[in-house]
């Protein structure tokens, strides 16, 4: 072989020398970078499939390994109701194949998700997740939210490993508000326990049409070690269990108390959402200052028919400083015996300060004497107020407001409503009532119609109709689609 053929030989030797340690390098940075991505401590972080029924409650259909949670219900089914869970649809889905989905419908509600979680105590860790908020009035745009509810969105943190959605030992994130899409929260904290507790919170502050919530991607890394502290809280242990095994049990309001009691080392950044009640009291204070341009405040206790509106005008006032003085998160919403502050100017000749509602005497029909311009009326077996509404001219929110209704789509046979408008009914002849006939089984799409629609026209829950139909998307139907109407 001659020198010149030898030198190249060499050459090619070097050169596939070098390209294997080329390729030993990027297969050990690989290596790093999946070891990386290992160090998220959450299980199922994406939400995957299996969806477990909890207690075999379909409406509790959580991914698993992880669980949920809410506060009790408040002074009405309105308040605080417990979110309904279940598998998102293939459109609400971040990444991977799946995503959790869970909302309420006509109902506040304070809760979403946690995961208990094995970790090293005193070790600093920041835990996230992708939310989308969907919150809408109408139902007419699956995509775009109408009228939200005022979602408060937070991430939390339990350093000592609690399950109690309102204990003060939780680090939040502070509350965001967003919709329509999916955005980032985050919030670090460190851990004092060898379990820690993330949470998932929303808190709709309205309760008109739906709001549903979405949750894909979460992660919990470690950011960093922190020193021990010296003496741990009272009644903590920091001894590891052999084996974690996360709680199986739901109730359907708050799940679990921290026990034993402590006093703990972290301080949470915000307080836990007051409970919210609309009922009305029989006195107000006032806690807040006039606003600017009034001089004083008179107190009046709502009627059958008042607004907010009605009442500034009435005393001269403005919708805004009503609602300042009054600490109204909806100035459109007020309720029948509610006392509100008015504020008036000098100068001003305003109503007596104390008016009393109309008294309900017997009509002779078993219903309250009607106010003026107002009618009686006893609802039937199939009415909706939506019907309702269009027989006296007269719309849902008003008839809503009027008696006080809660929820729209509910209201039952024999029950008594003020109407706005229109003349007394005659008195119904005490003879029997022919039978109602029997609503349809089924109904076929129009179009223009949505669930809503239906809903109210069958006097049934649009959550009833989706799990009658086994509907993945409640807000996407099709002209000619047949649906089964529950009895």
């Amino acid at each position: 072989m001659s020198k010149r053929h030898l030198l190249i030989g060499r050459g090619l030797v070097c050169l596939a020398l070098v390209a294997m340690l080329v390729a030993s390098a990027w297969s050990g940075f690989g290596e790093s970078a999946s070891a990386f991505q290992g160090n998220n401590l959450l299980q199922n972080p994406g939400f995957e499939e299996p969806y477990i029924a909890i207690n075999g409650d379909d409406t509790l259909r959580v991914a698993a390994n992880w669980r949920p949670w809410s506060l009790p219900q408040g002074s009405s089914t309105a308040i605080n109701a417990r979110p309904e869970y279940r598998l998102a649809p293939a459109n609400r889905v971040r990444s991977g194949g799946a995503a959790q989905q869970y909302g309420t419908f006509y109902a506040t509600h304070t809760g979403g998700l946690y995961q208990r979680v094995p970790v090293t105590p005193n070790i600093e860790l920041q835990f996230s997740a992708y939310i989308y908020v969907w919150s809408s009035a109408s139902f007419y745009d699956p995509d775009v939210s109408d009228n939200p509810n005022d979602v408060r969105i937070s991430v939390g943190i339990d350093p000592f490993g609690g399950i109690d959605g309102n204990s003060s030992d939780i680090v939040w994130s502070p509350d965001a508000e967003f919709y329509d899409q999916y955005r980032e929260m985050s919030i670090t904290a460190a851990a004092r326990n060898s379990t820690v507790t993330v949470f998932i919170r929303t808190a709709p502050q309205g309760f008109n049409g739906t709001t549903e919530v979405y949750v894909d991607d979460a992660r919990l890394l470690e950011v960093g070690q922190i020193p021990p502290t010296s003496t741990p809280p009272s009644g903590d242990t920091f001894t590891p269990p052999p084996t974690f095994t996360p709680d199986l049990t739901f109730a359907p309001t708050q799940e679990g108390t921290l026990t034993p009691s402590r006093t703990p080392n972290v301080t949470a950044t915000n307080t836990p959402f007051p409970s919210v009640t609309f009922t009305p009291s029989p006195v107000v204070t006032a806690t807040r200052s006039i606003p600017d341009g009034f001089t004083r405040t008179v107190t009046y206790v709502v009627r059958a028919g008042d607004t907010v509106s009605g009442i500034a005008s009435r005393f001269g006032s403005t919708v805004n400083a009503i609602g300042e003085v009054n600490g109204l998160n909806n100035v459109g919403l007020i309720f029948v015996g509610q006392t509100l502050l008015v504020p008036v100017r000098d100068g001003v000749n305003p109503q007596p300060a104390t008016l009393t509602p109309v008294p309900t005497r017997s009509d002779g029909n078993g219903g309250p004497t009607p106010s003026p311009g107002f009618v009686n009326y006893t609802v039937l077996r199939g009415d909706t107020l939506s019907a309702i509404a269009a027989r006296y001219n007269s719309t849902i929110n008003t008839l809503a407001q009027v008696n006080n209704i809660v929820n729209p789509n509910l209201i039952f046979p024999g029950q008594v409503l003020l109407v706005p408008g229109g003349s007394t009914p005659s008195p119904v002849p005490p003879t029997p009532s022919p039978s109602p006939p029997i609503q349809p089984t089924t109904h076929v799409v129009q179009v223009g119609e949505n669930l809503f629609r239906i809903s109210l026209r069958y006097n049934v829950t649009i959550n009833a109709l989706v799990r009658a139909n086994g509907i993945p998307n409640p807000s996407l139907i099709y002209p000619g689609q047949v649906l089964t109407i529950p009895r």
